[in-house]
Parts: structure tokens; sequence; C-alpha cells
């Protein structure tokens, strides 16, 4: 058995890393690891003078022994040498030795590191916890760590170096695999809480790069894997991605894909039945009824119904505030749902009303007869659930809903712009992908509310890691329009083969059914300061001491493949960044909040696909909180784009380093991409919208980008550049290879007597940019963009004897095709075409998201008409005390009644007015103006947290004085809003607290 898992289907054998050193690590060698990264730092320098001298002589052989002999020194010191070090032994070759299933003699290690290790591992340092002192085992702990902290700082460091070495069996990246994954166990053994972990660095290192190729060989599509460069992940969850066949691999080939651009067609085409012998009818949509709605500024939506006869008919009614409705979203290649006839099959219409009938429903729509009557009728252990609530009848799907036929094509335009609308108002967003909906992800009943009644089927937890996998590589994930429905929506359900996986609860026992007292014992102890349990395990009996820490680690002992959980959550965290589900449950005020989620959205789809590209610009402005319905119809995806970019205030200048398609060259605003850029955006530069153009701005305490003027005026495509620079502290000129990432167009203007410049960034990879000096006011200039530039350094040895030159003399001094640049200083700005339109809009992208802000109003507008109530009845009836017991009843009911008409009114105006900035006339000076003032306002403490609060300081009061009655309010009003281990929490600080306070006083 293995520490890390490993999909139970895979196609591809796991990684064997191959045991080729022969020199056994003895601890104590070395204190730290530091020593070794310089030793092979300089032997890793000597090895490349090697190489580069066998390259002439095609030594393949001398190559590979090369390869060898550097993989084996990182294999003895760093992977033996920390297992030594972490268990303080001598660990043997032979321990981690795996025998080949075909019985060759060639000895390898698995690199998911196997199980035994981690069980010796977490037994010495428990034991070591159980004998030792506090000041003894943290000093030891600590000491463990700076060993930990530097072994990680030497893998990394190799991670990146040996890129330069050609290892074409992959022995060098295999060696460095087994160490990451190692560094991991580690530390999960040693509290991973604690101890800081090295994520995969995409592309920039040669473990990660042998990952990616192994996922390209296993099927995924290369495009699908920019996502890794805006978010890494953990080696072990991306080693089980790499060995993970997704799902639709069988019958998609991407082999011809690139990083740029998935080559799979996705064409449109027309629904099929959902068995091959099935030949019903197709059910029609009353188009005439849809496009009414549509025409009156609507949205329509559809009901299944059935008339006397039996006959499958389709409801067609407009969206209003009081309607609960389900989005549908779905991917056209399964043709399933996806029709250019406004049409279904009636027995894919028939799937899918099954489908939304047993949605369940959430806990606001629980009755409390009913929830007192059936709250115990079954639980999930009795492996039943209730029947289907079928209070989702109304759905929103894209083939029924928007006009197919070209003469309606300025109401399907209407319907494109009000996307966002449609899916954030939804309750759910259903995402039918075929892939999953044949997943067999085990059934478990469940509840959407801690500690409910079981209303709907789960995925189990034994198949919980591949059912997240499996939506992780799903075609839903790859696809563009996806991205905005999953997140204007934020309640997500991939229905599977047999249940239902809600995004927010795909973690273990999400119920928590098993809430016994085993549990909350567990949960208690965890609460706990390890400090005073330490204290409170030592004054215990000898054959109880460590019973505390043995049940706080139950969940992570013993279980077959240990670190499961662990890459379940990691790919689960992941998925949830890449759909920016949390972060998008406020909205951006500002427009650095903007730039900030264009930013996340622009990574996010540089991973997807479309097959209309003047979707992007519409995409991006929605996910970037800009009103993406001001923008007319009629324009072109270029002058889109153009809007997009002129809409948001600040953008990163890392854009203008990517190699991708552009608006032109040499002119105003060719710097503006077509399409997205594989880039990744640190935020360190950035282009500032001024009244003349975009400025080059730099973050504070970083170092502002280069600029220097060439020496000549050639426009080539490829040339050597000499540029000053500093050299163990001495001035001198580096020699870089440059090439443009862009060919200018037959009809592009001759700018060969001009001015130019080049801009160079430095911070992962040497990059840059070309610009044409239109023009100089002092310091200033005025810059158009040319093209994207790579650069590569060259390592001569002449570069401290080369001096600075100017650009009017180094021509004369170099090669002809060597280009000189002086450095430049000043202010930059590039050339802006038009004034920007303000297509700002700060309002979030569900109503619901207004619930900080609503609590306090709610409780205002509450307590307020209380307090005029009691005026009244003294006014009319003089002492209160005198009314009869069967009025108060009365009032009571009255009371919690009107608490739910408050409520439901804000939302109802809340709503009203948030609807209202999707119309394309929208004037946040106009009608609401008022409201939206109050809605951006930001308070120094967040409303939620100012409730959470007020509930402490009441609930210490309440407890302190003996109101239980205040207590009990409290405790309902927080378990649905807050962390219920903090109410836990609060209940033992008040207990021991009231128990003092009786001792003292």
């Amino acid at each position: 058995m293995f520490c890390c898992p490993y999909p139970r289907d895979s196609s591809l054998e796991p990684v064997q890393v191959p045991l080729i050193t022969r020199t056994q690590y003895s601890v104590g060698t070395q204190a730290y690891f530091s020593g070794f990264t310089t030793a092979l730092t300089d032997e890793f320098n000597q090895v490349i003078s090697r190489k580069d001298a066998q390259t002439e002589n095609n030594d393949a052989a001398a190559k590979s022994s090369i390869a060898c002999a550097f993989a084996s020194a990182i294999q003895s010191w760093l992977f033996f040498g920390l297992a030594s070090e972490a268990l303080d032994q001598d660990i043997k070759h032979e321990d981690f030795m795996t025998l080949s299933k075909d019985g060759s003699a060639e000895k390898s290690i698995d690199a998911r590191i196997p199980e035994w290790y981690l069980e010796k591992l977490k037994a010495r340092w428990e034991q070591l916890d159980l004998k030792l002192s506090a000041e003894r085992f943290e000093a030891l702990r600590n000491a463990m760590k700076k060993k930990f902290e530097s072994a990680n700082r030497a893998a990394v460091a190799m991670d990146l170096m040996c890129i330069e070495l050609d290892d074409e069996d992959n022995i060098i990246a295999k060696v460095l695999l087994s160490v990451h994954m190692l560094l991991y166990v580690v530390a999960h053994a040693l509290d991973h809480c604690k101890i800081k972990i090295t994520p995969a660095i995409p592309t920039l290192s040669v473990t990660t790069r042998f990952l990616m190729r192994r996922m390209i060989e296993n099927g995924w599509c290369e495009k699908r894997l920019n996502l890794f460069e805006s978010a890494p992940l953990f080696y072990p969850a991306m080693y089980f991605l790499s060995s993970f066949d997704p799902p639709r691999s069988r019958i998609e080939d991407h082999s011809r894909c690139d990083s740029s651009r998935c080559q799979v067609s996705s064409s449109l085409s027309d629904p099929i039945h959902r068995t091959a012998e099935c030949l019903c009818e197709d059910i029609p949509v009353p188009i005439e009824h849809i496009n009414r709605i549509i025409a009156g500024g609507g949205i329509p939506l559809v009901r299944v119904t059935w008339s006397d006869t039996g006959k499958t008919m389709l409801e067609v009614v407009p969206y209003t505030p009081a309607t609960i409705y389900i989005a549908i979203s779905h991917v056209w290649a399964d043709r399933q749902f996806g029709s250019s006839r406004n049409a279904l099959p009636k027995c894919q219409l028939k799937y899918l009303e099954e489908v939304i009938s047993i949605i369940p429903t959430g806990m606001d729509r629980w009755g409390l007869i009913g929830w007192l009557i059936n709250g115990q009728k079954t639980t999930p252990l009795t492996g039943e659930i209730e029947p289907p609530s079928r209070t989702y009848q109304y759905f929103w799907l894209d083939s029924f809903c928007i006009p197919q036929a070209p003469e309606h094509a300025d109401l399907r335009s209407q319907v494109i712009e009000s996307m966002n609308l449609i899916y954030a108002a939804a309750r759910y967003t259903l995402v039918f992908d075929k892939a999953l909906q044949s997943l067999d992800g085990g059934r478990r009943p469940s509840s959407l509310a801690r500690g409910g009644r079981p209303t709907y089927y789960a995925p189990s937890d034994e198949h919980l890691l591949d059912t997240v996998s499996s939506i992780y590589a799903s075609n839903w994930m790859g696809r563009a329009w996806t991205l905005q429905e999953g997140i204007l929506s934020g309640h997500i359900i991939f229905p599977l083969n047999g249940s239902f996986a809600f995004l927010r609860t795909l973690w273990p026992h999400f119920d928590d059914s098993d809430l016994s007292w085993g549990a909350w014992r567990d949960m208690f102890i965890h609460w706990i300061p390890e400090v005073i349990r330490r204290d409170l395990r030592d004054v215990l009996p000898r054959k109880h001491k460590a019973e505390m820490k043995a049940k706080v680690d139950r969940r992570v002992r013993g279980d077959a493949e240990p670190l499961r959980e662990t890459v379940r959550s990691q790919i689960y965290e992941h998925m949830k960044q890449t759909l920016h589900v949390e972060e998008y449950q406020d909205y951006a005020r500002t427009p650095a909040g903007r730039a900030a989620r264009f930013v996340k959205a622009h990574h996010a789809l540089q991973s997807r696909t479309t097959t209309q590209s003047e979707d992007i610009p519409l995409i991006l402005m929605n996910m970037s909180c800009l009103n993406a319905n001001a923008i007319s119809q009629k324009k072109t995806a270029d002058a889109r784009m153009k809007q997009l970019f002129y809409s948001l205030e600040s953008l990163p200048a890392e854009l203008l380093f990517s190699n991708c398609t552009r608006l032109g060259s040499c002119k105003v605003d060719a710097w503006i991409p077509r399409e997205i850029a594989k880039a990744k955006f640190e935020g360190n530069h950035t282009l500032k919208l001024g009244p003349l153009g975009f400025t080059f701005e730099t973050k504070k305490g970083c170092k502002p980008l280069p600029f220097y003027l060439l020496s000549s005026a050639s426009r080539a495509q490829s040339f050597r550049l000499a540029l000053p620079g500093q050299k163990d502290g001495k001035p001198c000129v580096k020699h870089y290879d440059v090439r443009a990432l862009q060919t200018p167009g037959a009809n592009e203007i001759n700018a060969s007597a001009s001015l130019w410049c080049i801009v160079v960034s430095k911070s992962l990879q040497t990059r840059g940019a070309r610009f044409i000096i239109d023009r100089v006011f002092g310091d200033k200039y005025f810059l158009n963009f040319d093209c994207a530039l790579t650069l590569t350094y060259i390592n001569t040895e002449d570069d401290h004897s080369d001096e600075i030159q100017e650009p009017e003399t180094s021509q004369s001094q170099t090669s002809k095709d060597q280009i000189g640049g002086a450095l430049l200083t000043g202010e930059f700005t590039l050339h802006r075409s038009h004034d920007p339109q303000d297509l700002s809009i700060s309002r979030p992208q569900n109503p619901e998201q207004y619930s900080d802000r609503l609590i306090v109003i709610g409780d205002f507008i509450y307590f307020l008409t209380s307090y005029l109530e009691r005026l009244l009845l003294r006014h009319f009836f003089g002492d209160e005390n005198s009314l009869s017991t069967l009025f108060y009843c009365f009032y009571g009911l009255y009371s919690l009644k009107k608490r739910k008409w408050v409520e439901n009114g804000l939302n109802s105006f809340v709503h009203t007015a948030w609807m209202a900035t999707y119309r394309p006339d929208w004037d946040p000076n106009g009608r609401w103006k008022w409201f939206w003032k109050v809605s951006n306002w930001v308070p120094p403490v967040p409303f939620k947290t100012m409730m959470k609060w007020f509930c402490k300081v009441s609930f210490s009061l309440y407890f302190t004085f003996g109101l239980w009655s205040g207590v009990g309010m409290i405790t309902f009003y927080w378990m649905p809003l807050y962390d219920r281990e903090e109410l836990l929490g609060m209940y033992v600080i008040c207990l021991v607290g009231k128990v003092v306070l009786g001792m003292v006083f």
C-alpha cells in the first residue's frame, strides 16, 4: 500500500523511479541540505559544460550517463537523506525498492511512497510527543523543520536548474518527483499546517513538464493545462491528475491541440434520442410565446405539462421575482439538449423533467410542522431518502428560450445580452455532461442541512476523489460560457448516475449524521490548544495518556492511501478557485477590484474554449463587473475587445509580452489582444488609463520596467541585442537573442526610419515588447505598440570586457545583426484612440449576496416596528401586564410572521433594484441612486462581522446572568450563519467562566 492515491481505472501504470544510487546516506552527515545545494550547483555547471562539449560530438551515451550521475546524487542526498533524517535512522535502499511486474531485475521506487514509511514516521513523533517534555519536543520538531525547509529549497532549485539537461529517459524528472512526494508525506506527518510546501511550478520545472507531458499522452487537451500556469497544484494532486483518464479521452483526440487552441471541433448539432431504438416525436416549444416575452424585455421560463389525453406539452411563462426556476447548462457536443429547431425529443424532455423533479429542497423550504413530524423519520444510515420534492418545475434552457430562426436574430442577441441575469437569478444551475451522467459515484443518503433528514443521494465517500476529478476533467469545465454560468449561479449541481453532486458539498460526510457523543468529544478535544492538551494528558493515568491524541488523529490513521482525502481537498479547492465561487459572493466596488476580477477571469479562460470568439469580450465583461449589456450586438469582436480594455482603468502590463494575435502593429490600440493571451499576471506593473493614454506604473517597492532606445531602425524579426547590465557588481554589456512574436502584415505602415524602443521584463523569463516612439515631450515618451519579444540570454565570456556604448556608436562596433540599446528614463505612455465609456457597475452577482446588509436593515425595521407596537398597546390598554395570556400567544405568532414579512419585503425590493442594473439603459445616478450608494458603502467592519461580535457579546451576557431563553435564541440564530465549532467554543468558554466566577464570588 502507498500513501498517495492513484486512479482506480487508470490506463497508465504508476511512475516507477529507477533506483540508481549506490551511495548509502548516513544520518548526521549534514546538519542541513544547504551545503548539498551548493555542491550540486557546482557539479551542475560542470555537467552543463561537459554536456555542451558532448553535444558537438553527438555522444548520446555520454549524455545519458551524465543525467544518471546527476540523478544518482539527487536520489542519495535528497530522497534517502530526507527519509533518514525524518526517522533519525539510516534507511536502506531495499526498504523503498519495489520489484517490476514483468519479473526483470531492474530495481525501482514507487513515486507514491510506501505507507509503512508514513506510519513509522507518525509513530516515532507521537512517541516522542508522549515521552519528552514540551520544550524538548518542540526543539526537536523545529530542528526537523529546518532540515525539511532546507531539503525543500534544494529540491526546488534542482527542479529549476535541471531544465538545461536533455534527459530523454526522464530519469531526473522521476527522481525529483519522488523527492517532492516524499517532502509532502513528511510534512503531512509533521503537521502540514505549520510547514510550508512548495506547489508544482508549471512549465518552469523539469518535474512539472514531465507530469504535463504525461497528461497529454493520457488524452488531456494541452490548452486545458494552461490552468496550472496561474493556479499551480501540489505534486501529489498533480500526479494523481496526470494518471487520471479524462472522461471523454476515448472518443476525443486532442493530439493536435496546443497551448493556444483546442483543435477538437464542437459544432452545434441536433439532439439524439436517449437510446438507439427510440423513435419518439420531437416536442416543440411555443416559439411565439417565447418571442413575445423576449420582445417585452422579459425572461421566458418553461414547464413540462400533460394534457387530459396524456400528450406532453411545454408551458411558457414570464419570469417574476417570486418565480423559482432552474437554469440548465449543458455541453452541445453531447447532443442531448442542444437544438437548432427549438424542439427536443420526448425522451430527452422526459429525462430532463425527471431530474429536475427530484432536486432536493433547501433548508429554507422546510415547514416547521413538517420538520417536527418527519425530522427523525429517516436517517442516512437506513439507506432511504424522502420522496422527490417536486419543488422546482420551471426551467430555462437555451434550446427552448433562445429563438434559433435566422429571422429572429435580434431577439436572439437580446437574450444573449441577458445571459448573466438568467443564471444569476436561478435558484440552481443544473450541469449536464454526458460523461458525468454515466459516472457511478456511489449513493449516500444526504441532506443539504447539517444533521437534517436525507433528501437526496450524494456520491459515497470512497468514490468522492474520482467524482471530483471527473468533474475537474469534464468538458463542461473546459468551455468558456460555463465559467460565467457557474460563477453567476454559485449553486451548481452535477447529475451523476444515481446521485447528485452539489459543488458546495463535495466533501466527506457533509450531512454529519454521526454527530454522536464521540464526534462532539473529538471536536472539543481538537479545539483545545495543543499546550493545554499536553498538560491535561500528563495528569491522566498512564493507560489514558495517549487517548486524547489518538482520538484527534483517528480520521487519518491506518487507512489505505492516507493522503487520499488531502488530494481530494486540493483538487476540490483548485476547482472552486477556477470558478471563483467564493470570491464572487461579494462584488467589486472600485476600479482596483474590477481589475482584479479581470485578471482572475482571464487566468480561468486561458484553459477554456469557445466556438464564437466574439463571446470572449462579453464573458470577460460580466466577470469583471462591467455592464456588458451596454455593448451593441452590431459591434465587431475587435470593437468589443477594445471597449473592454478601455472600460478597465487598470490593466496588467504583462499583456504586452504575451504571444497572441492583436489588433495590429505600429498604430494606436495595436497592443489590444484579439484573444485570451497565455500569460501569468503578477501585478507588479500596470497600464493606467489616463487623459493622454495608458501609462506604465509600478507597484510600490518594485523596480520599474526598463526601457531601452534601440540603435537601429531596422524592424527585424530576429536579431542580437546588447543591453547594459551588471555582473558581479560591475557594469557590463549583456547579449540576448531576440525573436519577435508577431509578423507584420504587408499592409502595415513602413516605419523603418523611426525611433524604436523596447521594454524588458525579467520576472520569471526574459521577455519584452517593441514600440515605435511617436513623439517626445521632455521626459515623456508617447508610444505605439509593434510586437511582443522573447529574449534568450547568451552567456559570453567577454561580458566583463564589453563597455556600454551609446546607441549612435554601438552599431559600428557590433556585428551587422546586433543592435545596441541605451537605457531611457521618464514616463512612458501608450496612445489612446478615444475617450472611454464608463461601464463600471457595482452590484453583486446574485441578490442573495446582499444578506450581510439585509440582516442589519431587517433587524432594525423589525425592532422599530415592535417598539411602535408596544407604544400603541400602552396608549390603548394602559398596562401591558393586564392583557390576557391568549393575547400574548397570538401576538407571539404574529411576531414570528412579522419577521418573515420584513425579510420577504426586503428581498423583493432588493431583487427589483438588482434586476434594474441589467438593463442597457441603466444609470447608476438614476432612480436607485440612494440604494446603490448605501450598498456600495464599505463600513470599517463588515456587517456580518459586526453581527457576529454582537451575538458573541449577547451570548456571554445571557449565559452569565442565566437568561437561557436568550442563549437559545442566539444559538438558533448562529447555527445557519456561522461556524458551529466556534459556537461550541463559546459554550465551553462561558461554562468555564461561569464556574470560575461562582468559585470566586
